[in-house]
């Protein structure tokens, strides 16, 4: 079979019309600039799995563990399909910045993919969304972590799977301890803030 006729076949594969309404939501929130796409792929995906639940729609997050990085420890996206995430930060990884990218062909420094309903964090994002000024406040970030740890822990004793149940709690407490560092870090930066006299600059973006 040539290429033309692959491709044809490719574009044949049926999409729904619960994804082509996913596709047009998220053509509104993807982040086409590297330096605005910084650090912001999860809550760009909540951003579309909020709109995506006012619309009837409920949709996975998938999110990579980030190695050999200093300033990031996970990356989020949105799953598609079987076979491709809709990645609205992109652009941090794919000079292209493409929508859809194949998820068995991230990065090789995105590791141990995992996978969570939105609803898990939507209730509580959706309070957040409303008043939020920059960064996520940890006050949120601290339920995201908890919920991922129950949802992780359950998934995990269902198999009977110990080891993993070990090691899902020891991410746990490393993500605990970076909040804590991470909150103990933003106060100093209010004080300092305060102490030069410049006007508070609300919750920051993770």
């Amino acid at each position: 079979m040539n290429l033309r006729a692959e491709r044809a076949r490719s574009d044949a594969r049926q999409v729904t019309p619960q994804q082509r309404l996913l596709l047009r939501l998220a053509a509104r929130h993807r982040l086409r600039s590297a330096v605005h796409a910084r650090g912001r792929c999860f809550s760009c995906s909540l951003d579309l799995a909020l709109d995506a639940h006012k619309r009837g729609l409920a949709v996975t997050l998938l999110r990579w563990r980030v190695v050999g990085e200093d300033d990031f420890v996970d990356h989020w996206a949105v799953r598609f399909d079987d076979a491709q995430a809709l990645d609205l930060s992109s652009v941090q990884f794919d000079p292209g910045g493409r929508l859809l990218q194949p998820i068995g062909l991230y990065p090789g420094q995105f590791v141990e993919r995992r996978e969570y309903p939105a609803s898990l964090f939507l209730p509580t994002y959706a309070r957040v969304a409303l008043h939020r000024r920059g960064r996520l406040p940890l006050s949120f970030l601290s339920a995201v972590c908890t919920a991922m740890w129950r949802h992780d822990l359950g998934g995990a004793l269902r198999r009977f799977a110990l080891l993993d149940a070990a090691g899902v709690t020891l991410r746990y407490g490393a993500r605990r301890l970076v909040l804590g560092i991470e909150r103990w870090r933003r106060g100093l930066e209010r004080r300092e803030r305060r102490l030069r006299g410049e006007p508070p600059t609300g919750q920051t973006m993770l």
